[in-house]
């Protein structure tokens, strides 16, 4: 989430919206990261910058494909999830989520939370460093 949002922000990374630039044609996005993005903007209070945020969601919605989350990949979470606790470490059931979806569709995580994706054994890019 931290990397599609980015862009919205006053004080953008440069590194990490040059890396969309150059990479958004291979991007896709996970429904839980959607799930996430949409709650932020949906609590925000009424105003110009909430009216901002859903706009953009809404093209963001249009323009990047979504990743299915289908039995199979909640079946892949059930194992990882559970590894993951027998490796000693906990993990947010978000990301548990994420790591799944990305090893059941084959795509690479790209997120400053590098260690907690590492942790369930999913490639991880981080335009951010």
């Amino acid at each position: 989430m931290n990397v599609l949002s980015e862009p919205t922000k006053v004080m953008a990374v440069l590194t990490v919206t040059d890396w969309l630039t150059a990479n958004w044609d291979e991007c896709a996005v996970d429904a839980v990261i959607m799930a996430e993005i949409c709650r932020g903007i949906d609590r925000l209070p009424d105003g110009a910058r909430k009216q901002s945020l859903s706009a953009w969601f809404m093209r963001l919605k249009s323009k990047i494909p979504c990743l299915a989350w289908t039995l199979d990949t909640a079946m892949e979470w059930a194992l990882m999830a559970n590894n993951v606790t027998r490796s000693g470490f906990t993990i947010g059931i978000k990301d548990t989520m994420i790591a799944a979806s990305a090893t059941h569709h084959g795509p690479i995580v790209v997120t400053r939370n590098v260690d907690d994706f590492t942790r369930c054994g999913v490639p991880v890019i981080n335009p951010f460093s």
